[in-house]
């Protein structure tokens, strides 16, 4: 699914609800709280702006670019070094040479020279081995970026997950409050009629009202959901979009996604591991570099100078002579105290402190996988168990209503199987919203949450 420009929804947004409003009444909560909100935007669309949009996104990819120009920095190190250079001496006191009793002084009184120097490494062990660490930092950010990305996945996918409960919670006591109109109503007929007491007609009154309070609650409820969704895709809080799906829609792949998710639990993708992974190989280079230094370097030097000698500034008539020289440098290094010693042991310890990290993340990432799946397989129980209970909470407050109707039942046994058929209505629903809020964290955590075929923004790097 291509990306929806900001400016594209914009332009679209009168259009939109024009058409939504005539072709489609609005019957979700989201239409009824939002009703600037015109274009449907389902959860891919939501992972899409939201890598293109986000600015943690933004930032990471920022920080790429920033190393990989340093990696270009170090390469420029292998590359011949040439300079153009320029000198001007005075001689304040000249040299003198005594022949007998003859002093003569030597030199001129103005020294000029002008001329290029070049510098090429050819043996350079130290250099080599930074290049190599200037490339693992690169990764390393790479895969920071990365983790960034499925963060923000994990998060927009709970957000996204939050509001659909909050919505179709908003459904639910929508419908018991039309429950609690309907028998107030027939309750007051009753009253009129004398068939039933004032008690019941107050009492349904009573019960209705109390219902108003929860309605509110809940309809504000998804008003802040649908902001916080907003604000993690990085777009504003009124941007004209209209969130879909619900969370019964989900129900039909839990159990095929059990066994999917079951199958594979390998820890290889988790970004924590890797990048734990690339910082050891960044140790180990720097342990390199350190021993690296105790070994000889050699360089190719070459100079091209032309110089001139003479007592005074006129520069126009002055002659220069050139001369040019090529060599080797090669320095060895014999000793420099114990500093490089000390480098290295640092570096050892730094090394074993990275692998008991590796092991404890090990532990309780092991840990957290297994906390998933078992929280996906007791929902997964749950669901199923809770869609009877909403089947026979539903049958039961439909026996109720006509037992009461004509006046075979009471008001309170009408209210007890309305709660009853409200609160397995919202666990079946929360029961599929837990399902869903622990896929995502187990996908987090095995670093699956990035699926390079459903967001392109990730193909293109962005």
């Amino acid at each position: 699914m291509k990306k929806i420009p900001m400016s594209i929804i914009s332009r679209l947004s009168a259009f939109g609800a024009a058409v939504l409003l005539l072709c489609c009444p609005p019957a979700r909560a989201q239409q009824a709280v939002s009703p600037r909100d015109s274009v449907d935007i389902d959860l891919p669309a939501a992972l899409e702006i939201a890598l293109s949009e986000s600015p943690s996104v933004r930032i990471a990819g920022k920080e790429i670019e920033r190393k990989e120009y340093a990696l270009k920095g170090t390469r420029s190190g292998l590359l011949p070094n040439l300079a153009l250079g320029a000198s001007y001496n005075r001689t304040l006191q000249k040299q003198k040479m005594s022949i007998g009793e003859q002093q003569i002084e030597v030199g001129t009184d103005n020294q000029w020279g002008a001329g290029l120097s070049l510098s090429l490494p050819l043996v350079a062990p130290a250099l080599w081995k930074t290049l190599q660490l200037s490339e693992t930092d690169v990764l390393l950010a790479a895969e920071q970026a990365r983790s960034s990305r499925i963060a923000l996945i994990g998060s927009v996918k709970n957000a996204y997950y939050s509001l659909l409960n909050a919505q179709d919670a908003y459904e639910v006591l929508k419908v018991s409050y039309a429950n609690a109109e309907l028998s107030a109503s027939i309750a007051t007929d009753k009253y009129e009629q004398g068939l039933v007491s004032e008690y019941d007609k107050l009492r349904a009154d009573v019960q209705l009202r109390n219902q108003k309070p929860q309605l509110i609650a809940a309809e504000n409820a998804v008003r802040l959901a649908n902001m916080q969704l907003k604000v993690l895709m990085g777009v504003g809080i009124d941007e004209p979009m209209r969130f879909t799906g619900a969370l019964s829609d989900f129900e039909p792949e839990m159990v095929q996604d059990m066994d999917m998710l079951a199958a594979d639990t390998s820890l290889t993708a988790n970004t924590e591991m890797k990048q734990i992974d690339i910082q050891a190989e960044q140790l180990d280079l720097a342990l390199r570099i350190t021993r690296s230094q105790y070994l000889p370097t050699l360089y190719l030097s070459g100079n091209y100078e032309w110089s001139s000698l003479n007592n005074d500034f006129r520069i126009g008539h002055y002659q220069w002579f050139p001369y040019a020289t090529v060599g080797v440098t090669l320095s060895i290094p014999i000793y420099e105290g114990s500093l490089k010693r000390h480098r290295m042991a640092q570096d050892k310890i730094g090394i074993d402190q990275l692998e008991l990290q590796r092991q404890d993340l090990v532990r309780q990432l092991e840990l957290s996988v297994q906390n998933s799946l078992n929280s996906i397989e007791k929902s997964i129980e749950e669901v199923g168990s809770n869609r009877e209970s909403v089947r026979e909470a539903e049958r039961a407050y439909s026996i109720s209503q006509k037992r009461y109707e004509v006046g075979s039942g009471n008001l309170l046994e009408l209210n007890d199987s309305e709660v009853a058929l409200t609160r397995a209505r919202l666990a079946y629903n929360q029961s599929i919203y837990n399902y869903l809020s622990a896929r995502a964290d187990l996908e987090a955590t095995l670093g699956k949450a990035v699926e390079e075929n459903a967001y392109p923004a990730l193909r293109n790097g962005k």
